[in-house]
């Protein structure tokens, strides 16, 4: 899985790569998660490979799995929250770093993005009693801790949980497709309809109507991990639905 979440590093927007709330992405309503906006190409870096043109759709037979996947043992911890260890220019450095070193590995995003190391003590660290933004595994990247950000913005914790288990459960069914982003954006989405709708559905369960608001909260200008590390390095999240 580490090798997916180091491609969907390079997502613009959560919004744009899992929920979205009505057809077009912009009305008040809600439909599932992992619903398409039909725009995830152009959600996607420029630069990431073309998908293979023999199945432009789905990726290989495999992609994502059909089985159905129980995520109720997958791990969870509450997001660690340390406000005021980062600042903008830290986020704006790696940010900055990243579009400029497309073949960067996660290392170099500790030790070349230019980041203080106060802030990469809060933006990084191992699997514990709680999860900073990247969590970390053998010094390698484990989890995008998305679902921290998404409990601060509804201050609810099973709604969390519930979203980061169906983000991970999308990555566990799409194990055998390509790493480039636009075929792996469009098997995320398939297998919120297939092998992940039960974790698709509890996300609504536990999160409501408002989820859209969350997300929103949640979503960076350019990465997906913008907005977990505003809510727990930075200031805090300003537009939260709490």
């Amino acid at each position: 899985m580490a090798s997916k979440l180091f491609a969907l590093a390079g997502f613009t927007a959560l919004t744009g790569l899992v929920f979205t709330v009505a057809a077009a992405g912009c009305s008040s309503s809600t439909t599932s998660p992992g619903g398409d906006t039909g725009d995830a190409a152009n959600d996607v870096k420029k630069d990431v490979a073309k998908v293979d043109a023999e199945d432009p759709d789905t990726g290989p037979a495999t992609c994502p799995t059909t089985a159905a996947i129980d995520t109720s043992a997958y791990p969870w911890k509450p997001p660690a929250v340390d406000l005021g260890k980062c600042t903008q220019a830290d986020l704006t450095s790696l940010v900055n770093y990243l579009d400029a070193n497309a073949n960067s590995t996660y290392a170099d995003w500790k030790t070349k993005a230019g980041i203080s190391a106060t802030c990469q003590g809060c933006m990084f660290g191992p699997d514990g009693t709680t999860w900073k933004p990247f969590v970390e595994a053998s010094g390698s990247l484990s989890e995008l801790n998305v679902g921290g950000c998404i409990q601060l913005a509804s201050a609810n914790e099973k709604c969390g949980k519930s979203y980061q288990n169906w983000f991970d459960c999308r990555f566990e069914a799409c194990a055998d497709c390509p790493d480039d982003q636009t075929a792996l954006s469009k098997c995320l989405s398939a297998a919120s309809k297939g092998a992940c709708k039960a974790a698709n559905d509890n996300v609504l369960t536990q999160c409501g109507s408002t989820i859209g608001d969350y997300e929103t909260a949640c979503s960076g200008d350019k990465y997906v991990f913008e907005g977990p590390i505003k809510a727990q390095c930075i200031a805090g999240l300003t537009n939260d639905g709490g």
